[in-house]
Formats: structure tokens, sequence, C-alpha cells
């Protein structure tokens, strides 16, 4: 069956034989010209655009030849295949010819009468005593009764054998089979089990590594003993564990051996990644006044002090050109530019002290050019992280220092001293963060929960000159409305109290906050030195950001898939959180497209200010039209 089914995905995909060009018409002679679906049975259950494009006949239509009989026979299985796997059992598909008069294209219409769909009734033969049907039913997702989805059963094989070895039962087989019952519109779904014995777990034998510390972060993470009851999810988490360390290129658990016994020896296999890693990679972005081509150095260095031991060292060159300064933009080394970047090498240590506690030793020296300042200064973070009660929860504590010069100031000598960067600003903290991610995926998220709380606190015992606490509490939400539609939804709120350095106040704003601003748009604004009439973003002590977003897939482009993202964002960023008002944000809709890549989604944004237009931040257009409200953002990955 899964072979028939192969087949005819193949097909499908291949859409029958290659177009060829338009042949010339021949008068009298009639040549096919579109394919249509229709319902003989009302509403139809298999949009065309779902089946039509995957048909033979398709690109015969398209080049205006000739039908051919064989090829119809196939695509008319087809179809009927293609609503059989929904449950419709009994249906009936024929064919007819409609020719405009006066002409000699021909339209292939398929009239299909879908008849009653079909309920599906379990059977289960061999379950084990110790394996309750309750659990079965939640391993497989199909309710007795419900109406029959081959799609559905056949994803169910593999939670339903998963279900038996995390019983114990390390070497269950499960067969199944479909038997259509047409006259009485039900398809009982048939599961025979053979579970085996109930098995152990055996030795345990380590490959890829001996001995040593390598070999001994690897036994931390093994998460099962010898004698304890075998488990398939025991395997998979001790797998994800592993290569958790970040120190292997490959990591597999595996039954040792394909004997049927009651004790399972496990075989461990790793592969320790390359000793030496050299990365390279670079970007263009723009903003309403600046274009920057940025690039980025990382070389990695494994085992450098214990083979537990990681250094990376991270140079991140750019360079800027303000538009306004360009003769033309064909020419961009006639604008004004300046070079910016920053440095730093970072030491981990994985296991400090304790299993799956990480060290972290941070040093750099960054020089970057911000709005209302340029700043460039030496930074030092101290920091551990380990997982608590749960690898889901995470908590990291940590050390800052960092000294701050402002070279450049751009906005008037009054907003210089009140920022404090008048003069070289020493700030020490202590910082701290709590996350709970109980997403599917990081990356294409479709359903879960992400809560982060990060707090930051500046005092003279920190070596600083600066006195403030920061928090800044997160929390993202995503649920499935159907197959691979996803409602998703985030809130962050933020507040910094006491003597807040310039460095550290926040702007809202970019693809992955407010899309109705540029990056760091959404701020209070300060007169530039330069040009009293012109304001310049300075930041905020208070923010508040709320946004939904429905993303929903809607067509593949040469094995991309391109998801519409309709979105709404709120927000605000304030002198002080106090000034926040929840009834009064910025608020913008728009509609991004994402394309799926191996790195992650590739996507555009286009937002719309729909209040608040007159606030400091407008983006640059056309006076009094629509394009003055609008804002366009290109970026990797989601806004969250």
């Amino acid at each position: 069956m899964h072979r028939v089914v192969v087949l005819i995905a193949l097909l499908a995909a291949c859409g029958g034989a290659p177009a060829r060009p338009a042949r010339p018409k021949v008068k009298g002679v009639e040549y096919l010209s579109a394919l249509k679906l229709e319902s003989a049975g009302g509403v139809n259950p298999i949009a065309d655009d779902d089946i039509l494009p995957r048909l033979g006949l398709e690109s015969v239509a398209k080049r205006q030849g000739s039908i051919d009989e064989y090829q119809l026979q196939l695509d008319t299985q087809r179809i009927v295949g293609a609503y059989q796997r929904i449950g419709y059992l009994g249906v009936d598909v024929k064919t007819r010819f409609v020719k405009q008069p006066g002409h000699d294209a021909v339209t292939l219409v398929f009239v299909v009468t879908p008849g009653k769909r079909a309920t599906t009734h379990i059977e289960l033969f061999g379950l084990p005593g110790d394996v309750p049907f309750k659990k079965v039913l939640e391993a497989i997702d199909i309710k007795e009764g419900s109406p029959f989805d081959y799609d559905r059963y056949d994803a169910a094989h593999d939670p339903l054998t998963e279900l038996f070895q995390d019983s114990g039962y390390a070497h269950a087989r499960v067969e199944g089979t479909v038997i259509a019952d047409r006259a009485k519109a039900q398809a009982t779904v048939r599961w025979v089990i053979d579970p085996g014995p109930r098995c152990t777990f055996g030795e345990v034998k380590l490959v890829g590594v001996e001995d040593g510390l390598l070999a001994d972060a690897v036994r931390e993470r093994i998460g099962f003993v010898a004698g304890q009851k075998y488990s398939h999810r025991a395997l998979a988490d001790t797998q994800k564990a592993i290569y958790s360390i970040g120190l292997f290129g490959s990591v597999r658990v595996d039954p040792a051996d394909d004997t049927i016994a009651a004790e399972v020896p496990v075989k461990v296999s790793v592969t320790p990644v390359t000793k030496n890693e050299l990365s390279l990679g670079g970007g263009f972005g723009l903003d309403p006044s600046t274009y920057y081509v940025r690039g980025r150095l990382t070389w990695t260095r494994h085992g450098v002090i214990t083979p537990l031991t990681t250094s990376a060292l991270d140079l991140r060159p750019e360079y800027a050109f303000e538009e306004d300064t360009c003769k033309t933009l064909y020419y961009p080394w006639s604008c004004k530019s300046d070079f910016r970047g920053r440095v730093s090498e970072t030491i981990m240590q994985q296991d400090l002290f304790l299993p799956n506690l990480r060290g972290e030793v941070e040093a750099g020296v960054d020089y970057l050019v911000y709005e209302a300042y340029s700043k460039l200064g030496p930074h030092l973070r101290l920091g551990l992280s380990e997982p608590i009660f749960t690898k889901l929860l995470q908590i990291r504590i940590g050390w800052l220092y960092q000294i701050d010069d402002f070279p450049q100031i751009y906005v008037a000598d009054d907003t210089a001293q009140r920022l404090g960067i008048d003069h070289i600003n020493y700030i020490g903290a202590y910082t701290g963060s709590l996350i709970l991610d109980l997403r599917d995926s990081p990356i294409n998220t479709t359903y879960g929960l992400y809560a982060e709380a990060r707090v930051s606190m500046g005092t003279k015992f920190a070596l600083g000159d600066y006195n403030y606490f920061e928090l800044t509490p997160e929390v993202r939400g995503y649920l499935p409305l159907a197959p691979h539609y996803v409602v998703a939804g985030r809130v962050r709120f933020g507040t910094i109290t006491g003597q807040v350095p310039a460095t550290e106040r926040y702007f809202g704003g970019g693809t992955s906050s407010m899309r109705g601003f540029g990056a760091r748009a959404l701020s209070p604004f300060a007169p530039s030195r330069a040009d009293p009439t012109q304001e310049l973003p300075i930041g905020g002590a208070g923010l508040f950001e709320a946004s939904i977003e429905l993303r929903t897939p809607f067509v593949k482009v040469k094995g991309l898939q391109l998801t519409d993202v309709l979105f709404l964002d709120g927000g605000d960023v304030t002198f002080a959180a106090s000034e926040i008002d929840p009834t009064y944000l910025h608020w913008a809709a728009g509609l991004g497209v994402r394309a799926g890549t191996p790195i992650g989604p590739f996507g555009l944004d286009i937002a719309y200010r729909l209040n608040r237009t007159d606030d400091n931040g407008v983006n640059p257009g056309p006076a009094h039209t629509v394009f003055q409200h609008m804002k366009f953002s290109v970026a990797f990955g989601e806004a969250f």
C-alpha cells in the first residue's frame, strides 16, 4: 500500500509528461484547452486547485494537445483515489467534453458524485493488558465514528509503535489494514499488534569517545540504567541531551542488536565536531536615512583548554552610507560613510563544576553608531546557565561590566547631559533571566508557549556608577487552528527605574518589534545638535508591545513553501513605564510573505500605521499619501 501511495505522489509531483510547446492548430481538429471539476452531490470536498494541477492531462491542456485515452483513465483513477483517501469510498467519477460552438477547443469536465463519507471503526488485536485502550486512542488521534481520513490512519503507525516501545515492548510490531464497506459507508481500521516480550535495558556501549571528560559528559546524560524498563522515549531524550552538549557532529542512541531478547543492550555512537570551524557571512540593510553593508566572521575552536571548552572569536564589521549625502545611489562612494563594528572573544565551558552547568566569559570592544551618538568601549560578561527542574526551564545569571565613551554626540547639549553621554559611562550590573520554552520548534513554531523574564540590576557593588533596575518579561503563544494554520501572539513589557544609562534604554520598531516603524524609530525624540528642527530617537525607560498574527500556507514555488502572514502590531516606548497607556498605543496592520529556506523563513512585511500618524517617527514618503504611513521590511525568521 505504501508503495502505491509513493508512486501516486511521484506521479502527482511530476505532473505527467513534461510540457511541450503548443503545436499549430489545424482547423476542424479538436484539442484539449482546459480541465474542470464539478460535484454532482452539492459542495465539492476537494478544491479544484488541490487536484487538477496534479493530473497528467493538465500539461496536455496547457500545450493544447489531443486527449490521450490511457492518461484519461489514469487521471480518473487518481481523482477516485483522492476522494477515497478522505473517506468517500463510493465515489463515482464520470467525464464529459464541452465544446464551444464554432471553436475546436474542448473542455474536459470531471463530474464527481462523492456519495456519503465513511465513518471510522477501530479494531485492535493483541493489545497488551498493561497498555490502556485510552492511551492508544490518544496516540493515534482517531476517534471511533469520526470521518475516515487515510492520511491520519497512515500517520498513526509510528506513534502507535512508539507507545508500545515506551511501555517496555522494545520489539513490538504493528500491522495495520483498512477494510472498506461501501454499502454501510464505514471504514474499519484494524491494527494487529505483536508486542513481543516485555523488555529492560541492558549494557550500554559507548562508541566514538572512550574515556576522559567527553565520555564522562556523555555518560552523565544517559537517562536510563541497566535493568530499567525499556522505553523508546528514554533513548530519544538521551540522544537529545547528548547532542545539546554542542561538541558532537552526530549522535545515535539505538538498540545494539536485532535479537528478540528481553534484555536490550544499547549503543551510543557519537562523532566529535571538527576542532576548528570558520564561518563567514554578510548582509545589506537600510533604514530611511542610512544604508548598511555588514559582514561577519566567526572562528570557533573546540577543546582549547579542556575537551569541554569552546572558544569563539566573532568579528562584525559594518560600513554605513548616509543617503542624504549621496550624489547618486549608483555611486555609493560619493556618500558620507563611516565604519563601525564589534569584536569579541567568548570562552564557554560545559559541565562547569556540575553536569549541565554552563559557564561563559565574553570580552570585546564595540564601536557602534546610533541616531543620537556613537559609542566606543570595551565590555566584559560572565555568565552561568543551567536547566532547573526540567530541561524546558532555563535559568541564567551573570555580571556585566562595560566602559562607554561617546566620541560623537548628535543631540543638543542639554539632552546629552540628561542622557549622561557627555562623559564616560562605567556600567556594572548583575543580570538574570528565566526562560520556559514549550514550543515544538524554535524556528518554524506551530504550537506551544514561550515565556521569558529578564532582570538587570546596576549597582556600585557591580563596579558601576549607575544604580538602576530593569525588568523585561515576555510571553509568546502559538495555536494551530487547522493543519498548517497558526495563530501566534506576543506581549512584551519593559521598565527601567533609577539612573538609566543611555545604552540600556528601550527602542521599538523593526522586523521583530512594532513593524509600523523602522528599527529604533519607536522612541521618545530629542532635537538634533546640527539642526534643531530635526529630531532623533533617544530611547525610553518604558516599553509595551503586543502582536497577533495569522500564518497561512498558500502555495509552493519550486519546492519552497510560501506562507502569508496577516498581522496587527501595537506598541509604545515612553520616557517612563508609568507613562504607557495600553488604550493609546501605536497600531499598525499589515501583510507579510514568508518563504521557507534551509536556514529559516525569509520574508517581506508591509505594515500600515492606523493611528497617531502625526507623532514622531512617521516614515518618509510623498506628502499626504498612503505611502507616508507605510513601512516595508525584509528579514530572515519570523517576527517572534
